[in-house]
């Protein structure tokens, strides 16, 4: 069930009867998209939501996604960018929307998009890109649909980017954040909605992918892949190469595919 968010009223879709449960466990939902041969099982268990049966539920709830996120990310403020911060002749910083703080420095054909927020001291190499919208698309009845990226990307003060790194835009209400002093090498991912604490250290080629929470002063390991939605506590170290299935607890030392714990704090 797509949609899930705790504390608000939410809109969701349902397309596979194995999510019926999920829905009626969730007091937020208000309004649920369903496949036309879903609506008498999801009106026998959830009283309470209006139910709008549609033949491609899918494809209904990520176009109204679109056009909402599309309407209310409309920026018009001309962008802020410190009159200290260095910005070399080739990079692209985009006109509208962005603010660059003191002192930053942006490299060579980085490139720098709407809705990006860069902290002072800050440094993007050469090639960067900073805010773009990320893999996010939908295989509907109505053919694939690409779903609008509506957040911001946030880098935090003295953090440093390497170059060829892409760190996605934020994207359904969840931000991409990097906290003060992260340190990013080359040729990393760092993919929409992935929010790291500060002192985060990430090696050349790895890959953190959408929606990943990351406390401070983690170490991660090159050409590690964290997959989407794993948390990693503060002070945790993911050995090079590892692939992260699920939780990292504060402190813990992990290597492997699939990562398992060699040591704790």
């Amino acid at each position: 069930m797509a949609g899930t968010d705790p504390g608000r009223s939410i809109l969701s879709f349902i397309d596979d009867a194995r999510f019926l449960p999920e829905a009626a466990a969730n007091p937020a939902l208000r309004v649920l998209l369903v496949a036309t041969p879903l609506e008498t099982d999801a009106r026998a268990v959830l009283h309470d939501v209006v139910i709008v049966v549609t033949d491609d539920p899918r494809w209904a709830f990520y176009s109204l996604h679109n056009q909402v996120a599309l309407t209310s990310t409309l920026e018009t403020e001309p962008s802020v960018i410190a009159d200290s911060a260095s910005i070399h002749p080739t990079a692209f910083v985009d006109p509208i929307g962005v603010e660059i703080g003191a002192n930053v420095i942006i490299e060579a054909n980085a490139t720098v998009l709407r809705s990006a927020r860069i902290g002072a001291n800050a440094v993007i190499r050469a090639g960067a890109v900073i805010g773009t919208s990320g893999f996010e698309h939908k295989r509907t009845s109505r053919g694939v649909l690409s779903v609008v990226h509506d957040g911001e990307t946030v880098i935090g003060e003295g953090s440093e980017i390497g170059s060829l790194t892409v760190v996605g835009r934020g994207f359904s209400r969840r931000h991409t954040r990097l906290g003060a002093d992260c340190r990013i090498d080359c040729n990393v991912m760092i993919a929409h909605g992935s929010q790291l604490g500060e002192r985060v250290f990430v090696a050349a080629g790895a890959v953190l992918a959408g929606s990943t929470a990351v406390g401070d002063d983690v170490w991660v390991g090159p050409n590690a892949t964290l997959i989407d939605r794993v948390r990693v506590g503060a002070g945790a170290r993911i050995g090079i190469g590892s692939v992260v299935f699920r939780e990292v607890s504060a402190g813990d030392q992990v290597l492997g595919n699939p990562a398992r714990v060699v040591a704790r704090s």
